[in-house]
């Protein structure tokens, strides 16, 4: 025989034995059987470590009380009834347990996804942690950000929320609530956000008989969708700056995260900025009479006022006059009842203290109620 023809028979005999499948019996067995099956069924036995081979080599093919003892011992570890009877449901157990389990395949990275809704800024935990590995993953956040805390829903996880509800066309209100959670759900999945945006106001000149008052167009990059809610209110700021001009590239700045969809100069000039069917960026964390949902920014138009809100500075005539025009133009033209013509303190107490405390409401409401 030579060096190769050895070298190959050597070789075939382990292949063959790794590739062959485990043996039983087809048939029932019980004590008092004999013979090659129950050779096969002690084979088994030795394998699975219930019977060793001494005891097995102790008889030719013998189904006698070692091997029943030992098989009692598999079918009660295997939580099958220990009649010491090999039948098929013990068959089948023991066929999975000598058939070689498929090598597991090599741990990935685990898949990111999205939280359950219902978190704000303020919040902690696991679930934070959660949800900023899900902005990371979308781009909205960095991973250097997401790693300054242990999972504290801040101003950088709010910020990055905004983002990601502005590029979904949601209202922008930086809380993780239901609709929030199904489009991260979608992006995570590999969806496209909208990308539909107005970019001229879509709004009628006039309705019911009062005029549109004469405005401006200076658009604003920062607005979203309003998830299909309704306009019922009107929520009004001032802008904390006697700056027109600084308030205007603020409002209307990428960037800068926030808008709303009028700012009212000290001149008395009107700008518009978001069309009135998108939501603009300017209630933040609010309620309206205690409703969250839908969020205030989806539900109202927010309007700036130039005025540095320290209660000292008075709102110029031109401005009051303005208002008188604009607000019950818009009241009527959405039918919003006077209690939802509010100011941020309103929808956002403790937090904001807009309109300052020398606003004259009186001019504004008076205006407004005689037209609604």
């Amino acid at each position: 025989m030579s060096t190769i023809s050895s070298s190959r028979a050597s070789v075939a005999r382990p292949l063959a034995a790794a590739s062959s499948a485990p043996t039983l019996p087809t048939g029932t067995l019980s004590k008092g059987a004999s013979g090659p099956a129950v050779k096969q069924l002690q084979s088994a036995l030795v394998k699975l470590g219930h019977m060793t081979q001494a005891q097995m080599n102790t008889g030719p093919g013998i189904f006698g009380p070692q091997t029943e003892a030992s098989l009692k011992k598999y079918q009660a570890a295997n939580k099958l009834k220990a009649d010491g009877v090999f039948g098929p449901k013990t068959r089948a157990e023991m066929l999975k347990d000598l058939t070689p389990a498929k090598p597991a395949p090599a741990p990935g990275k685990p898949s990111v996804t999205a939280p359950p809704a219902g978190l704000e800024r303020g919040s902690t935990g696991a679930q934070v942690k959660q949800l900023q590995s899900a902005l990371v993953k979308l781009g909205h956040m960095t991973q250097a950000q997401m790693n300054t805390g242990p999972g504290i829903y801040g101003p950088a996880t709010e910020a990055a929320v905004k983002k990601f509800q502005s590029q979904w066309k949601l209202g922008v209100d930086g809380e993780y609530g239901p609709k929030t959670k199904a489009a991260m759900d979608k992006a995570l999945a590999g969806q496209k956000p909208p990308t539909s945006t107005p970019t001229t106001p879509t709004n009628p000149p006039s309705t019911g008989g009062v005029k549109k008052p004469d405005m401006k167009w200076v658009p604003s990059a920062n607005f979203s969708s309003r998830g299909g809610a309704d306009i019922d209110a009107i929520v009004l700021h001032h802008t904390a700056s006697n700056n027109e001009a600084g308030d205007l590239a603020t409002l209307t700045k990428k960037g800068t995260d926030v808008s709303a969809h009028y700012l009212i100069g000290q001149d008395g000039t009107i700008y518009h900025l978001v069309d009135d069917k998108m939501a603009a960026w300017h209630a933040g964390v609010s309620k309206l009479h205690g409703a969250t949902s839908p969020s205030v920014n989806a539900r109202s138009l927010g309007i700036e006022i130039t005025n540095d809100g320290s209660g000292k500075t008075p709102f110029t005539e031109a401005q009051y006059k303005a208002l008188e025009k604009l607000v019950p133009y818009l009241a009527k033209t959405y039918d919003i009842p006077m209690k939802n013509i509010l100011g941020h303190k309103d929808v956002a107490p403790g937090r904001k203290i807009d309109p300052a405390s020398n606003f004259n409401w009186e001019r504004i409401r008076r205006a407004t109620d005689a037209v609604i």
